[in-house]
């Protein structure tokens, strides 16, 4: 009996929250899942007001307290949740963004901050997203050999959903660079083959890239976008790509991991 898929929530009890459970909600109906909403607190004092706004969370979400668990735990929002989520065996992170007007880029700093401290990887929701059964997935490939990382859990995601996999690379007319592109797309056509998930390759104009890609998404109805995260880098795929697609215009939720991400996360460790 295989064991069930952990996902963990971030609370702070605002509405993205709410966006983020239903999320998690959507995604567990395919597949035997664990629901954890994780709320951290900065001192052991605030853990019955927490306790008590747990309930009311509960209630007002009309969600299964049976099959939902809350925890509440003493440590920093931006820094614990990925190691807190590691000792809970997750295999997710599915946290809500703010989408108020002009705040995008501030809420959009606070979740790269979890993602940069955290070894698994997180499914970023905006407020205005909405759950879709999953029947495309983008997941961006380039230069770097980090850039194939987030393959693993993409296509666990895809495996539930029996969902198609695009991957979307630049086009580079430098030979050196076409081919280190062409030997990233290779390490994942053969994971996802081996893996029996269906996909297919989509070359895009390097100028403007992030602009290209949201346009291709919305002209295919893409339901979710997989790109890996790395600040130290002097390509495309930077923390500042990134954040844009995290804010996209389409509202579609991305899923992110660290580049540096090492241990039972890891998604490198499909190529050992």
């Amino acid at each position: 009996m295989s064991s069930p898929f952990v996902i963990v929530i971030p609370i702070d009890f605002t509405p993205a929250a709410f966006r983020a459970v239903e999320y998690a909600q959507g995604l567990s109906k395919k597949v035997d899942t664990t629901l954890i909403l994780l709320h951290i607190i900065a001192k052991r004092e605030e853990e019955i007001e927490a306790e008590q706004r747990f309930k009311e969370f509960v209630r007002k979400g009309n969600l299964d307290s049976s099959t939902v668990q809350t925890k509440v735990i003493v440590g920093n929002y931006l820094t614990d949740i990925g190691t807190i989520a590691e000792s809970l065996s997750a295999n997710l992170i599915v946290m809500g963004t703010h989408g108020e007007r002009g705040m995008q880029k501030v809420f959009g700093s606070y979740a790269l901050r979890v993602v940069e401290n955290s070894k698994v990887a997180l499914l970023i929701v905006q407020e205005e997203s909405q759950f879709r059964p999953i029947k495309k997935i983008v997941m961006t490939i380039d230069l770097e050999r980090e850039s194939v990382q987030i393959v693993k859990i993409a296509s666990t995601i895809a495996h539930y959903f029996d969902a198609e996999i695009i991957l979307v690379g630049g086009q580079h007319e430098d030979p050196i660079l076409k081919k280190k592109v062409s030997m990233n797309m290779l390490l994942c056509k053969e994971y996802l083959q081996k893996e029996n998930v269906n996909y297919h390759i989509e070359l895009l104009e390097r100028k403007q890239f992030d602009e290209h890609l949201i346009n291709y998404c919305a002209e295919h109805q893409v339901d979710m976008l997989a790109a890996t995260f790395y600040q130290n880098t002097f390509y495309a795929f930077s923390d500042k790509f990134v954040q844009h697609l995290m804010m996209n215009k389409l509202h579609i939720p991305l899923m992110t991991i660290d580049s540096t991400s090492t241990g039972q996360s890891s998604q490198l460790s499909f190529m050992m």
